[in-house]
């Protein structure tokens, strides 16, 4: 009698049973293999931008570029071309706000119209590498992740700080190493990224990102790029939620304040 040399149904139903278990156990290790390589990929990028900053402060005298944007950028103490340009409309010489900002501002500009105008930035000489200006966890369309803080001669609210407090030339930095250029963000906010100059730190205009788990990437004035994770709860949950209640209760969840006195420290040098 011919014997059957094909699989019975246990062994099959055991090989399968192998080949889940195998899945389940590489999955988790291949997806987090995939976000180690965008947050490399992001902290890169964040380090040419970083590198394009102190490169045109070089080639101005010490002069740090514009970290705004026009025409909302209306402090006349702010000085030097905006680092990247790009209006609401075609006609327009500014803004990029143009893709999810606010609602009002969504659908003017194609995604190649941003880039176009991303080119007139007084960076781009000196980092002309698009792909830099966006992380790699933004939606396929987004063409820009970072903002500058209004600390890096990028304030348009004067009287909403101390004056003394806007840096303009490289010889004002102290402590560079932990004072952040570039800030990552999924839907980018117009002109800088605002966090007020006051005794008790709190989110405000702004809120914290997450990008890359709990964290996110940040540029530094002393040209590296690092990624910081998020300690408080309450800073994870502002960064998750839409719509969310008024920034400022989020601190109160988090009576330490770490993640607070953290972007004090890393926007105005100090933990006040």
């Amino acid at each position: 009698m011919k014997k059957n040399k094909g699989f019975t149904l246990v062994e099959l139903l055991v090989v399968i049973a192998v080949i889940a278990l195998l899945m389940a156990i590489l999955l988790p290790a291949l997806s987090k293999a995939r976000i180690q390589a965008k947050r490399i990929t992001c902290l890169s990028g964040l380090k040419q931008l970083v590198t394009a900053w102190m490169a045109y402060a070089d080639n101005s005298d010490g002069k740090l570029v514009n970290g705004g944007q026009p025409p909302s950028n209306t402090n006349p103490s702010v000085t030097e071309p905006y680092w990247r340009t790009s209006f609401n409309t075609t006609d327009d010489p500014g803004y990029d706000w143009s893709w999810k900002v606010f609602f009002d501002y969504s659908g003017t500009l194609t995604y190649e119209q941003r880039v176009e105008k991303l080119k007139k930035g007084a960076l781009f000489r000196y980092c002309n590498n698009v792909k830099a200006y966006r992380c790699p966890e933004a939606e396929s369309d987004m063409h820009r992740t970072y903002i500058i803080p209004e600390s890096m001669n990028a304030s348009m609210h004067p009287g909403y700080h101390p004056e003394g407090q806007i840096i303009k030339r490289t010889g004002q930095l102290k402590k560079s190493a932990e004072r952040v250029v570039f800030f990552e963000e999924k839907r980018i906010s117009p002109d800088a990224f605002m966090y007020p100059y006051v005794n008790d730190p709190y989110w405000d205009s702004d809120k914290p990102n997450i990008m890359h788990g709990n964290g996110a990437n940040f540029g530094f004035a002393d040209g590296h790029a690092d990624y910081h994770a998020w300690e408080c709860s309450s800073t994870i949950e502002l960064s998750k939620c839409d719509p969310c209640g008024a920034l400022s209760e989020y601190k109160d969840a988090c009576p330490e304040n770490y993640d607070g006195k953290w972007v004090h420290n890393a926007i105005w040098g100090e933990t006040r």
